[in-house]
């Protein structure tokens, strides 16, 4: 039910930032026609129901957008809100990074990858960006500041097995290699050179590393 509500809630704001411009913008259209044109008459009628279809229309749009990407992220949320085992927070924390990876041609995901000692976890965070919103990655770098999360293996493991999600075990690596310099596509966001994971089988990971980071450092913790 709150997964509903809160759906709900932040659609009508969105309807409003729409409707209350728009209504603006009717009204100062029959001003403008009042005031140049001698013609003050007006079908409120039809300007209101116009409103009502466009504010209705988009309230079904971001209200269906938002439940569906709630839903998606509700067993994510639970993992996290959940009260972690003892943790010792003298032990040394994993280290990590936040990563995109391109995948059917065209798409891109975006991963925050923990380097633990058996291998990577990777815990999808978003689907499919554009360069809109450039620094979109900075909530989910906040998250390898977290003391408890990088402490709490457990958490780390059920993360990494929700959907989109992969843990590479150090067995399966053969090689860790760096491209520097900037990837194709990604416009204005940061970005510092990228990962190419070679495996046992054969395949190949490439990770962009986001944001400001060193990837020399990212390549040592793996090869550990």
């Amino acid at each position: 039910m709150s997964t509903l509500r809160s759906s709900a809630t932040i659609a009508a704001r969105s309807v409003l930032t729409l409707a209350v411009p728009a209504l603006v913008v009717a009204l100062v259209r029959i001003v403008l026609n009042g005031v140049f044109k001698g013609q003050w008459h007006a079908n409120w009628l039809e300007l209101f129901k116009a409103l009502g279809i466009l504010a209705g229309g988009w309230f079904a749009v971001c209200f269906v957008y938002i439940y569906l990407k709630l839903l998606a992220s509700a067993p994510a949320v639970q993992i996290l809100m959940q009260e972690p085992p003892t943790i010792d927070e003298s032990a040394p924390a994993l280290s990590g990074f936040v990563a995109m990876e391109y995948h059917a041609l065209i798409l891109n995901r975006t991963f925050l990858v923990f380097i633990a000692p058996e291998g990577l976890y990777g815990w999808k965070v978003q689907g499919p960006v554009t360069a809109n919103k450039p620094m979109y990655f900075k909530e989910y770098a906040e998250r390898l500041e977290g003391p408890v999360l990088m402490r709490d293996l457990d958490a780390i493991r059920k993360l990494s097995d929700l959907k989109g999600g992969f843990f590479i075990p150090r067995s399966d690596i053969v090689s860790v290699n760096l491209i520097h310099g900037t990837k194709w596509g990604m416009s204005a966001i940061p970005h510092s050179g990228r990962i190419k994971i070679l495996l046992v089988s054969g395949a190949t990971r490439e990770f962009i590393l986001l944001g400001s980071v060193s990837p020399e450092s990212i390549q040592q913790h793996i090869s550990r």
